[in-house]
């Protein structure tokens, strides 16, 4: 007798085929609700943004283009006070003066870049900042230039006219410098002065001159202050710059040496000469050659050889002090 089942299942069914249909659950109408909540807010920040970006823009623009609109937005007193912060010798009765504010002016009407440009326009003025300081101030910061040298010119009725020069080159008006100062600068020679709407063209080649003045000025301030005229003739053509003394004494330096070293040879020619007994003044020392620095000295009369041109003398004490030095 057989214990096999009388009907065996068909070979490869299993319960993994039999057909499972199941529905989805359908969303709650808390959930649906939760979720239009989110896109809502979604909405209401993207809204934000672009208003906020739009309103940045319009301000932006308002600010460069229609700075009276803007005052009338945003309070704003009248300017009742401008504070002047230099590192110079003008004043803030000159810097009112060359802004001309009008009266009254609010603070933020104020046309910045304008009034920058009105101190610019003045050539002692290097760098001008011009900030608000709410309610009621404008602060003026500036940056001077400092003169180096003087020169002579004529003004339109063709009248003399002392001007300044800058270390950069730029010409301009003193105001507020000290007279005794300005009386101890040099004066430019060579040198031609082209005008042009604003003034005059910066002096070319100023840079080495001021570098050697300012040498001078601070590494031998007993030979600077006898130096008179500073000539740049021969700068252009031979790197050469002269200078000429009160005395007479006419020095030749090269803008291609250390100026320092030029100083010091053009110091010791001058103590040498005079530590010499009856030794002639000196007419001229040529600082620019490397490795000798000839000398021109008075030629005196009672001694003058024949055939020898004036400013060179063959008495026994000028060859000894040429050769010594």
């Amino acid at each position: 007798m057989s214990n096999a089942p009388e009907n065996p299942p068909p070979p490869g069914r299993s319960w993994r085929n039999i057909r499972q249909e199941v529905q989805p659950v359908a969303m709650s109408r808390r959930g649906r609700r939760r979720r239009q909540l989110a896109w809502l807010k979604a909405g209401v920040l993207l809204t934000l943004a672009a208003a906020g970006g739009w309103g940045v823009h319009l301000a932006v623009h308002a600010w460069g283009h229609d700075r009276a609109a803007l005052a009338t937005a945003v309070h704003s007193d009248p300017v009742r006070e401008v504070v002047l912060i230099t590192d110079g010798v003008l004043t803030r009765a000159w810097v009112t003066a060359a802004l001309a504010l009008p009266r009254p002016s609010s603070l933020m009407a104020l046309d910045l870049p304008t009034l920058r440009n009105r101190l610019l326009a003045h050539g002692q003025v290097r760098v001008a900042v011009l900030t608000r300081k709410f309610p009621d101030t404008l602060v003026v910061t500036l940056q001077e230039r400092t003169p180096v040298a003087r020169v002579q010119a004529a003004d339109g009725a063709g009248q003399p006219r002392q001007l300044l020069v800058a270390r950069d080159g730029v010409v301009y008006d003193g105001v507020s410098y000290d007279r005794q100062m300005v009386a101890g600068l040099p004066w430019l020679d060579g040198i031609r002065l082209v005008r042009t709407a604003a003034g005059f063209e910066p002096v070319a080649g100023m840079e080495d001159v001021s570098a050697l003045l300012t040498t001078a000025q601070l590494q031998a301030p007993h030979l600077y202050r006898e130096w008179l005229i500073v000539s740049l003739t021969r700068l252009a053509a031979a790197d050469e710059i002269v200078v000429r003394s009160q005395g007479g004494m006419e020095a030749v330096f090269s803008r291609r040496r250390d100026y320092f070293k030029q100083l010091a040879q053009l110091d010791y020619v001058i103590d040498r000469t005079r530590e010499t007994p009856a030794a002639p003044a000196l007419l001229s020392v040529n600082l620019a050659l490397d490795g000798q620095v000839p000398i021109r000295v008075q030629e005196e009369a009672p001694d003058r050889a024949p055939g020898v041109g004036p400013g060179f003398s063959h008495s026994n004490s000028q060859r000894k002090a040429k050769r010594d030095l």
